[in-house]
């Protein structure tokens, strides 16, 4: 929608406000299914698959390691966590765009990769540094079960407004 070069000073005002979706319709949605289910939400990830395809690694993860930082202090408290792991998934998304041939197929299983991999890695660190206790079975079928599910949903409605957001036209 906006050349790329206008986009570039947007882009972390517009990740900063994903970020703040994401815990906000995850904390809905928690409250909703009055704390069984656990799903969150990830617009921040999905917006940064469509960034990886248009702007500069180096400019991406310098973003991404701020929003992370950001996200760390404003949620967690113990900054580290989240400021490694977007980094992390961003590089990722970088190696898997040289390796396979991009199309809404291979990005909708990219995105499923991704999410399950940030949360899995989000919660080995907690677990490592004792910031959370989890019961392996609670976090499949309460957690991940739930995010995969509602990340999909999100997926097939807001790929094509974010693709259209975030092309070079």
């Amino acid at each position: 929608m906006l050349k790329k070069e206008t986009m570039k000073y947007y882009l972390p005002v517009i990740l900063f406000f994903l970020m703040l979706i994401d815990g906000h319709m995850t904390r809905m949605l928690g409250e909703w299914t009055h704390g069984v289910y656990m799903p969150t939400a990830h617009f921040l990830i999905l917006a940064l698959l469509c960034c990886s395809l248009k702007f500069s690694k180096r400019y991406l993860l310098i973003t991404t390691i701020i929003i992370g930082a950001i996200f760390d202090a404003y949620y967690i408290g113990v900054i580290g966590i989240y400021a490694v792991a977007i980094p992390v998934i961003v590089l990722l998304m970088y190696s898997m765009k040289k390796i396979i041939h991009i199309n809404v197929f291979t990005e909708f299983f990219s995105m499923i990769i991704f999410v399950t991999g940030y949360e899995l890695f989000t919660m080995l660190v907690q677990l490592v540094f004792k910031l959370a206790v989890v019961n392996s079975t609670y976090f499949i079928t309460r957690f991940l079960g739930p995010t995969l599910l509602l990340n999909m949903i999100l997926f097939v409605l807001f790929i094509f407004p974010f693709k259209k957001l975030f092309s070079d036209e």
